[in-house]
């Protein structure tokens, strides 16, 4: 357990590394949502990029990989939408605590996975990443037009949904690069002459830079704000996700590796993005906020212990 603390312990220095410099605003101001913009259009694209690209879609295991993500994902929304029913919370805090139970951080994801489970481990996280990314893009475009009802710009919901969900998709580099990668490995044109090896480059820098952005961009003092809402998406993250993912696992004799891996999909905070949609399609933005940092927070002490765990039953 403690060597496994101090694999994971260096992605948090970064985090909190990042929310130093923020809060001291150094180098800058402007610097760090300058460096997250650059992470999200070049480093990240050309991270999932590479190891996309070097996925062997061959082997008989991917389709069941991709059932258990998926029937997680679902079992946890179920739980969400569940919960928000009992509790007769407004559309914006529902559909806050539905980014906060089912998206994840995909750079921390993939830093954690390739922190602790070297090379492999970041391929089968970007495996993962290329099913989960789009499916929760599309699933919460739906979801949250649906509990808010039509954007005022539009007519009705006919019209706003596919504007939308052309947004989420065609205009997201995640979801591109993943695109692009998948595909050019499955004709067989990777590695590309250059090109890959540019990439590759990129691919090195994305990680520490991203992590100490994702840490800039934690807000302390929205803290406040948090209640009960809080506790039900942090139960429906770290909790229903990963629990579903184990028992999807074991049912369908999924171990080792891929089972560690898919766990981690569940055990990490929410993403940093989830903060830009509420405020795109009529969440409660503020809460959102206040989310993504107590669950950022929280991951210092609930991640190790998940993987400690799912080592211990999955391995």
């Amino acid at each position: 357990m403690f060597s496994l603390s101090l694999s994971v312990l260096p992605v948090f220095i970064l985090l909190m590394a990042g929310a130093l410099c923020q809060r001291w605003r150094f180098p800058m101001d402007g610097f760090w949502p300058g460096v997250d913009k650059l992470s999200y259009w070049v480093l990240f694209p050309a991270l999932l990029f590479s190891k996309t690209s070097q996925i062997d879609f061959s082997n008989p295991m991917l389709a069941k990989y991709a059932l258990i993500l998926l029937l997680a994902l679902l079992v946890t929304a179920i739980f969400v939408f569940v919960v928000i029913w009992f509790m007769k919370v407004s559309p914006p805090t529902g559909s806050s605590m539905l980014q906060a139970g089912v998206r994840f951080n995909t750079f921390v994801m993939l830093a954690v996975a390739g922190s602790v489970y070297g090379n492999d481990g970041l391929v089968l996280a970007a495996l993962g990443s290329s099913v989960l990314i789009p499916s929760i893009n599309v699933f919460l475009v739906v979801s949250m037009t649906l509990m808010h009802g039509p954007s005022s710009a539009d007519s009705s919901s006919a019209t706003s949904l596919p504007r939308l969900l052309s947004g989420a998709l065609i205009r997201n580099p995640l979801i591109v690069s993943i695109l692009l990668g998948s595909s050019l490995n499955l004709l067989g044109l990777t590695p590309i002459i250059l090109v890959s090896d540019v990439l590759g480059m990129l691919s090195q820098a994305a990680l520490p830079l991203v992590l100490l952005s994702v840490g800039a961009s934690v807000r302390f003092e929205t803290i406040r704000s948090v209640g009960m809402t809080f506790v039900v998406s942090a139960v429906a993250r770290f909790v229903v996700f990963p629990l579903a993912i184990g028992l999807m696992c074991w049912w369908l004799d999924v171990r080792g590796l891929p089972a560690l891996i898919a766990v981690l999909f569940g055990v990490v905070p929410t993403a940093t993005s989830a903060y830009a949609l509420a405020r795109q399609l009529g969440g409660d933005a503020d809460r959102m906020s206040a989310y993504i940092t107590m669950q950022t927070l929280l991951s210092i002490v609930s991640l190790p212990l998940s993987i400690w765990l799912s080592q211990q039953y999955l391995a």
